[in-house]
């Protein structure tokens, strides 16, 4: 949260940077600075310290070079007639014989975004496009793409894109891959870089010379070009194989979607593509950090999905780790639950067997429930998996029974021939199975096969007895189903207790949802016995189909979508994910106007509600301070916010300062109507709890940009004094302009 740093701080470190003894001892001026710049990080506004960090800019001292840049380029956007007292000496440093001071120059002018300046950044950024050393190379073409937003004009020029499209060639690896990247970015309305055949050889030729994040990102590129013949296929890929043995993960992982790519029409060779890169997937999973484990889990399930039988032989190197956390251990159950065979499927059960009795209820849920997916899976697996989960019920905890209940409901459905096998389990499940989930799939077992259990009735009674203290909705639900069904079995034993359950139901249960079902039973038997019996034991006989909740559905797998994070999130979610965040950045850019005020005015308004302040403020109507005291006003007042609004630069300036004046906010002084970077300088005075307090505005209208941006320094002795006089004055002075505009 940003803070506003008093005048007794800003005193100091300007005292500090113009004493001289300070100023020769080298160590301790770097101390005020990094003093200066720690300040500014934590959030202080550190803006009226502006001249004096530009003086001491003028060094030859490297790492207080490094320290006055960092603060120019924070600040330059705020004090941009300032800034361009910074130029001359950034420009002196663009010619310095040291490369390093080159590098750093450039890329501190191409930091500063400021659109007056483009014309003073122009020659330096070309000379760095030429430079002898490497370092200064970078910084130019990472200038490039800076500057595009600044000057497209400039960057998009077509010579400037061609000596790009040149220096991907240059001697240096990172300089290749920055020219790509920023060509990327520049000519994104175009489709990116081309990558040519030329260009993609030449990448290939050099891609051991590249760092490892310059191999993915070379890769990446490489994606653009499709070889037109089989044998260039397979001559890019013996070049390229070299990268499936490398120790980092995201070269590895990029390399074979580059080889999947290039195999996409040639589906045996697709296969040991594969098959080739099955052991760098397993050294990620065995040797790798939790993490990195993680990603190559998600990855491996998503190619599971187009090459089934791909890990079979490896499946033990699948199995849980005393060390792994929770989440790795739980996409691994998913992974082997999927690879799972008639081969492989009873070495599978019987590990996952040994998790259910983890001390984590979350992971022994999750065996038995990956056991019971299997079951579905492979039908000829059915009878070990089912006679596994009843052993696990005999262990007789409450997460475990429950699991294992809610895995043969399913099974029973499937398999009809194990229902004799569940239902002696039931009865012993009543006292121990208490959620409202679990619950439910005990009730749901009772109904549809309870009627073989001698005291199945007296079972369902007993919850009848209970319904009122019943929280679960779901429950109340199937206990209504499971009555009636057993209501047409066992008539005699169940006539009274469904009666007394429809009449509470209907009569005292507050759930919609509980009194529709318990009134169309009750209109159902009123109208015709039989014509019920056929619709509530009508659905036993119907097919059945099971359907994971967690599956994917019918997802299109795309393996372009490797190396990307679609097999972590799933592809429909990573859409949705898509989606909302263009949502939200085209709604940022609607209602842009207050990109540091925004923060700053939902926290003064959630301050101001949660201390019930309620103080209001009046501008006075007359006013008055001479020059002298304004400016000496300005460079006292230290509670400072800005507040960024878009403008309409074909509105006349003047006209805006006669509607401010109307709201009482006066003129001091500005500049001429037709000035491109025109500027205001406002007073008002602020009327709260019987005080007043000086608020001073300085606004600056970029007409290129069609933006105006209005700095505001405030009176006020405390910050909590300030809190709604920022809030409301911004309040003010934001609805005036955004509708002159």
């Amino acid at each position: 949260m940003p803070f506003f740093a008093g005048n007794d701080t800003i005193r100091e470190l300007r005292t500090a940077l113009s004493d001289p003894a300070v100023h020769a001892d080298k160590i301790r001026y770097r101390q005020v600075l990094r003093r200066v710049v720690s300040l500014m990080t934590d959030g202080a506004d550190m803006s009226p310290l502006f001249p004096d960090i530009i003086k001491a800019s003028a060094t030859a001292d490297l790492v207080q070079k490094k320290l006055t840049y960092l603060y120019i380029c924070n600040y330059a956007a705020v004090q941009q007639d300032l800034a361009l007292l910074a130029i001359n000496t950034l420009q002196k440093d663009c010619l310095e014989p040291n490369p390093m001071v080159r590098g750093l120059a450039l890329r501190t002018m191409c930091s500063l975004r400021i659109p007056s300046l483009v014309e003073y950044i122009q020659l330096p950024l070309k000379k760095g496009l030429q430079d002898s050393s490497a370092y200064v190379r970078r910084n130019a073409v990472n200038g490039c793409a800076k500057m595009l937003h600044v000057a497209p004009e400039l960057i998009q020029d077509a010579s400037m894109i061609d000596q790009l499209y040149g220096m991907i060639r240059d001697k240096d690896p990172i300089v290749v891959v920055n020219c790509l990247q920023a060509l990327e970015e520049i000519l994104q309305a175009e489709g990116g870089v081309v990558v040519n055949k030329n260009i993609a050889h030449y990448l290939l030729n050099r891609v051991q010379d590249f760092s490892e994040w310059g191999q993915c990102q070379v890769l990446h590129f490489l994606l653009k070009y499709k070889p037109s013949e089989e044998e260039e296929t397979f001559d890019i890929m013996n070049i390229v194989d070299v990268c499936l043995k490398h120790s980092n993960s995201g070269v590895i992982m990029a390399a074979l979607k580059y080889f999947l790519f290039l195999t996409q029409d040639m589906p045996q060779i697709q296969e040991q593509v594969y098959n080739r890169a099955k052991s760098p997937l397993l050294n990620i999973i065995t040797s790798g950090g939790p993490e990195l484990s993680y990603v190559a889990l998600c990855h491996i399930q998503y190619i599971l999905a187009t090459s089934p039988g791909l890990f079979n032989r490896d499946f033990k190197k699948f199995f849980c780790r005393y060390n792994d956390p929770l989440y790795v251990k739980t996409k691994k159950l998913e992974v082997l639950t999927e690879m799972a065979t008639d081969g492989t499927e009873g070495d599978i059960v019987d590990e996952l067997s040994m998790y259910c009795t983890d001390v984590s209820t979350d992971l022994a849920t999750a065996s038995i429930q990956a056991i019971g997916k299997i079951a579905r899976r492979l039908p000829t697996s059915a009878a070990h998996c089912v006679g596994t989960l009843l052993k696990i019920h005999g262990l007789q905890q409450e997460h475990i029974t429950s699991a294992v209940l809610m895995a043969l409901k399913d099974l029973v459905l499937l398999y009809p021939d194990i229902v004799t096998k569940v239902t002696p389990l039931l009865p012993n499940c009543v006292e121990l199975v208490q959620e409202g989930p679990a619950k439910a799939t005990l009730v749901w077992l009772l109904g549809q096969y309870g009627q073989t259990l001698p005291n199945g009735p007296y079972i369902l009674e007993d919850m009848i007895e209970n319904v009122a203290s019943e929280i679960s909705v779901q429950v109340k639900l199937e206990l209504l189903t499971a009555t009636a069904k057993m209501f047409f079995i066992r008539p005699a034993e169940c006539q009274d207790m469904l009666g007394c359950l429809l009449e509470y139901c209907i009569d005292e249960d507050s759930n919609m949802a509980v009194r529709d079902r318990a009134l169309m039973y009750y209109r159902l038997l009123h109208t015709d016995v039989q014509q019920a019996r056929r619709v509530i034991l009508g659905a036993a006989n119907r097919p059945v189909q099971i359907q994971d909740s967690d599956a994917p559905g019918h997802e299109v797998i795309d393996l372009m979508d490797l190396n990307t994070l679609v097999p972590i999130y799933g592809r429909r979610r990573w859409d949705v994910m898509v989606e909302e965040q263009k949502r939200k950045q085209e709604q940022t850019k609607l209602t842009n106007g207050t990109s540091n005020e925004t923060h700053m005015a939902a926290e003064v308004a959630e301050a101001v509600e949660e201390d019930n302040l309620e103080e209001t403020i009046s501008l006075l109507s007359h006013c008055s301070l001479t020059p002298q005291e304004f400016e000496t006003k300005w460079g006292e007042l230290d509670c400072v916010t800005t507040v960024h609004l878009d403008y309409d630069p074909t509105q006349s300036p003047n006209g805006l300062l006669q509607k401010l004046e109307a709201a009482h906010i006066f003129t001091m002084a500005s500049s001429p109507e037709e000035a491109t970077q025109w500027k205001a300088f406002l007073f008002a005075v602020a009327e709260m709890k019987d005080e007043t307090h000086v608020v001073l505005v300085e606004l600056c209208l970029d007409r290129l940009a069609a933006t105006m941006q209005a700095t505001c320094k405030f009176g006020a002795d405390h910050m909590e004094d300030a809190v709604p006089l920022i809030s409301q004055f911004g309040r003010i002075l934001r609805g005036t302009i955004t509708s002159f505009s």
